[in-house]
């Protein structure tokens, strides 16, 4: 069987295929069939959910009993307002297959799988949108690292909220947008120690730095050494 199951609530943790996945409220699961699932749940995290299985299905391209491809992300993170959506077509799929309306369950079942289809391709869009933005704060970080700019001047210049930039950023690189303004400084910076003989002081302006010192703490807390250690360390070992 296909299994979909929409988390209604708490929290737990879902190894799908031996990948760990966290779930909480509006996660929304696929298992394909012969896909290994562990659901587990208890005291300490207690979660809620509806599960839907079902047998016979055959979406073109696709093995039968597979709803989504199998490199595909088994889960799908839905809105306060879909998930609520989601939820009254189980209940009421629930009530007619209790009732043993055959007919009823079967055209609320066509609904429940083409709400979930749409809310997949809805967030695979979005995703795509993000990846999009993504690289345009890469970008905006490339040519402006080297000056001073706030979150806020970031976000405006980008024409975006500071959260969904601070969210795109972190989601994308693993930092917030500054951290990964330092990261992109000291990198630079470490480019520059190896393969150029410019004088600490000078890489240091370059890269955004108007005080040594400074910036010897951060490439020092960044890199584990001082710039000047760190070039000695390479021309040695080069």
């Amino acid at each position: 069987l296909v299994e979909i199951v929409l988390v209604r609530g708490g929290e737990s943790r879902y190894f799908v295929g031996g990948t760990p996945y966290d779930a909480r409220r509006g996660d929304l699961f696929i298992f394909n069939s012969r896909v290994v699932h562990d659901e587990p749940s208890g005291p300490d995290r207690p979660v809620a959910t509806v599960s839907l299985a079902l047998g016979g299905l055959q979406v073109p391209g696709l093995r039968e009993n597979t709803l989504i491809p199998a490199d595909a992300s088994p889960v799908c993170r839905l809105s306060e307002q879909q998930t609520l959506r989601l939820e009254r077509l189980y209940d009421v799929l629930y009530d007619e297959l209790t009732a043993g309306n055959d007919d009823g369950a079967h055209h609320l079942l066509m609904a429940v799988l083409t709400l979930v289809q749409q809310f997949r391709a809805a967030a695979a869009s979005t995703a795509a949108d993000a990846n999009v933005f993504a690289q345009r704060i890469k970008d905006y970080i490339d040519r402006h690292f080297a000056e001073e700019f706030s979150l806020q001047q970031m976000a405006d210049a980008l024409h975006v909220s500071p959260y969904y930039l601070a969210h795109v950023c972190k989601e994308a690189t693993g930092y917030s947008p500054l951290q990964y303004v330092l990261r992109r400084r000291i990198g630079e910076a470490q480019t520059l120690l190896i393969t150029t003989d410019l004088p600490v002081t000078r890489i240091a302006a370059q890269v955004g730095y108007d005080n040594p010192s400074h910036f010897n703490a951060q490439f020092s807390k960044a890199v584990g050494m001082s710039p000047r250690t760190f070039r000695r360390e390479y021309v040695y070992h080069k």
